[in-house]
């Protein structure tokens, strides 16, 4: 999807500026001049996606929350790092001042404001009636989506659903989780019944039926609503929309982007238009050169996720790549474990921000294990359920499940998810909803201490310091 990055400021706090200004120039935009036309309806709906390709998102704090937070990814072994949020969440030690908190606040609410903006600010266009409606689902979808990025991590938060356009009555108090995940499901559903099933051409990777219908069985999933879930999952299987590549390398081909398993995904475009992936430069180790330049080794895999591969299971090492001292390249002596995420590499990328994979937020393989997870919920281990999880094993090269209790196949779940999709933003959701974060990381690692508080992560203490109204978690 080609991304349209006009007003960016605007369309994030609205316009503001001096009483001596009092001519505003005709090439410049504002909100009264600037939502006349398609053009600008498309423009405004395209800067609502710009947000996930961030570095304060899908760019790279994504990671840093789901994997290090986590029994995937850990600092130390020889490995080190400069950067002090990185190492408090790795180790359970951060607090509301820690920044990753504040990035991932601040870039989400402007998703939302440009998704405001759009849904207002749009029926007044004089255009193709069904275009602007689809345009509006986009942005209601956006918004459902960030609002529910929030309300998992943080639990709570402020339920803004008009565009912010004055510095004037800024500060809101948070809304219940109840009725964030009210406006989730209803943003989600009004965009259902407008999207289409697919794109062609440029607009690949916008928003579609079968990504809303997708998100709304990870609600309901995330809600431990089974039934629902079951219907919505169920709903994106018979559509016929998707399904699995052959094999599992197919998945990361940076030509199958937004392919027959995309259900959604973060659009990167390298090539020196600053809309590139930094997946393959910041996960690459430093030891590890592409085109000459080295990696950053983000995110590096724990041996507890490495040796929970089997080896013949075909999806270890396409996920991850184990280096050594002798290997080439070679591997510094002093890391002890040098395991680095494989899946993201780009050998054509001539910078770390440059890269041309998309990221993968969700694939028709995490809705084959949702469904899977809600219909042994629901009745235990059916017939469907074994076939779902047995066609993602199929293809990773294992055996069948069979025989199994409900508690066991739980279990076998929650295992799947952990090797299918891995490093795809999902582990530390997914060790919450089920609450098993604290024993997965105490199995891990024991010395790192995980208290209770650290199921939902902190309000940012920047934004307590600008809204008194904004409780804190409690722990904090």
């Amino acid at each position: 999807m080609k991304k349209i990055l006009l007003l960016s400021l605007l369309l994030t706090t609205g316009l503001s500026g001096c009483e001596v200004l009092e001519q505003i120039p005709e090439s410049s935009f504002t909100p009264d001049n600037f939502y006349k036309n398609a053009d600008d309806a498309r423009a405004a709906v395209s800067s609502v996606y710009d947000p996930l390709n961030s570095s304060n998102m899908f760019g790279q704090v994504v990671w840093i929350l789901q994997d290090q937070a986590t029994d995937d990814a850990e600092w130390g072994g020889g490995r080190s790092t400069a950067n002090q949020a990185k190492n408090d969440l790795d180790k359970h030690t951060f607090t509301p001042a820690t920044s990753t908190f504040q990035s991932i606040w601040t870039t989400t609410y402007q998703g939302i404001n440009r998704a405001n903006a759009v849904v207002e600010r749009l029926p007044g266009i004089t255009m193709d009636e069904t275009l602007k409606a689809r345009y509006v689902a986009e942005a209601k979808f956006m918004r459902g989506f960030y609002y529910f990025t929030l309300v998992r991590l943080f639990g709570g938060v402020p339920l803004v659903l008009q565009e912010t356009t004055s510095l004037n009555n800024l500060n809101v108090a948070r809304a219940s989780v109840d009725d964030v995940y009210k406006q989730i499901v209803q943003d989600f559903t009004d965009a259902e019944a407008i999207l289409p099933a697919t794109y062609t051409g440029a607009d690949r990777g916008r928003a579609t039926k079968g990504a809303a219908t997708a998100f709304l069985a990870k609600v309901y999933l995330t809600r431990r609503d089974w039934a629902n879930a079951v219907t919505k999952t169920k709903q994106v299987i018979d559509s016929g929309t998707y399904d699995l590549w052959t094999t599992f390398p197919e998945v990361f081909l940076i030509a199958n982007k937004n392919g027959k398993e995309s259900v959604f995904e973060m659009q990167a475009l390298g090539g020196g238009f600053n809309e590139g992936s930094l997946m393959q430069g910041y996960m690459r180790p430093p030891f590890d050169r592409v085109n000459g330049v080295a990696g950053f080794g983000d995110d590096p895999p724990t041996e507890n996720l490495y040796r929970t591969y089997r080896a013949d299971d075909r999806r270890r090492d396409v996920t991850l790549r184990l280096y050594s001292a002798t290997s080439t390249p070679a591997a510094p002596a002093s890391i002890t474990f040098p395991c680095y995420v494989y899946k993201y590499l780009d050998p054509s990328a001539t910078g770390n921000g440059e890269g041309t994979n998309n990221y993968p937020i969700l694939r028709y393989a995490d809705v084959l294990l949702m469904y899977a997870e809600a219909l042994n919920e629901q009745n235990g281990p059916t017939p469907e359920a074994y076939a779902a999880i047995n066609r993602i094993r199929r293809r990773a090269g294992l055996a069948d499940l069979s025989g199994l209790t409900k508690d066991q196949f739980r279990d076998a779940v929650l295992l799947e998810r952990r090797l299918e999709l891995a490093f795809e933003g999902h582990r530390w959701y997914d060790l919450v909803r089920t609450g098993r974060l604290i024993d997965a990381i105490k199995a891990q690692n024991p010395t790192i201490v995980v208290p209770e508080s650290h199921l939902l992560y902190p309000i940012p203490q920047t934004e307590r310091d600008v809204n008194a109204q904004l409780t804190q978690n409690p722990g904090y």
